[in-house]
């Protein structure tokens, strides 16, 4: 069963520990039939994270090690459309005996969370946004409001997106996911100095073999590179050409 409501960000703290501790950082993302909570851990999860825990009033919904709820080194993501509307509270612990604990509340469908910069002082009446209309009664686009949410909609996006793994060390896929968008790399391993490879479309193939616009192409090509390295082959360094991300041993050859 989904549930469509949005989720109102609370109290977030660090338990029984001290200011080294960190904050997490955590964004909520929806749209129609899609969601997504999105927390950022201060420090990389292997650095003595231990387990976490997600409760709803009360109630255990998920108990889990940080280290396999990892998308990267920091950050970890729920789809919630299956939680229901309540209260919740997210519990990572750490060997140093503190934990970080996130307050978050479920809110039914249709209901917004209360933005307090938003809301109008007791002797004021609240006030709607102005409408500018032309000379024929015409709405007048906000162009600067529309600039600001489409550049949050990418913002999100470029946040949520990452990069999935299938096969064995020798040879397998590398998929890049953004949203809806599923676009599959082959890559082998190598010999000598060039440790693997990762097969990408050539520029005038890119369109018709990943559905996705050219102009798309370095950004994406750059992205999946970057977090291949980041994940798996920190020590590497990479080569893009037209058609491959090349990973070279620096210390071979």
């Amino acid at each position: 069963m989904t549930h469509e409501g949005q989720i109102a960000i609370g109290n977030i703290r660090a338990s029984g520990g001290t200011g080294e501790a960190g904050q997490p950082v955590v964004r909520f993302v929806h749209y129609s039939g899609s969601q997504q909570l999105m927390l950022w851990l201060p420090r990389p999860g292997y650095q003595g994270y231990g387990e976490l825990t997600v409760t709803c009033d009360g109630d255990l919904i998920e108990r889990a090690p940080v280290m396999s709820r990892l998308n990267g080194s920091v950050q970890i993501l729920w789809d919630t459309l299956a939680w229901a509307p309540g209260d919740y509270l997210i519990a990572i612990s750490h060997a140093e005996g503190w934990r970080h604990e996130i307050e978050l509340r479920k809110l039914a469908p249709g209901v917004k969370p209360l933005d307090p910069e938003r809301v109008a002082p007791a002797e004021e009446e609240p006030r709607g946004p102005i409408v500018y209309r032309d000379g024929f009664g015409n709405v007048i686009p906000d162009l600067d409001l529309e600039m600001r949410a489409a550049s949050g909609r990418a913002l999100a996006r470029k946040l949520s997106r990452r990069v999935d793994y299938e096969g064995t060390y020798r040879a397998g896929t590398i998929t890049y996911v953004d949203g809806d968008a599923r676009i599959a790399f082959p890559y082998e391993m190598c010999g000598g100095a060039l440790k693997f490879s990762i097969e990408v479309p050539a520029a005038e193939h890119w369109e018709a073999a990943t559905g996705t616009p050219l102009s798309s192409r370095d950004e994406i090509i750059a992205f999946v590179a970057q977090r291949v390295g980041q994940e798996q082959a920190s020590s590497w360094r990479y080569e893009i050409t037209g058609c491959s991300i090349d990973f070279y041993d620096p210390h071979s050859g």
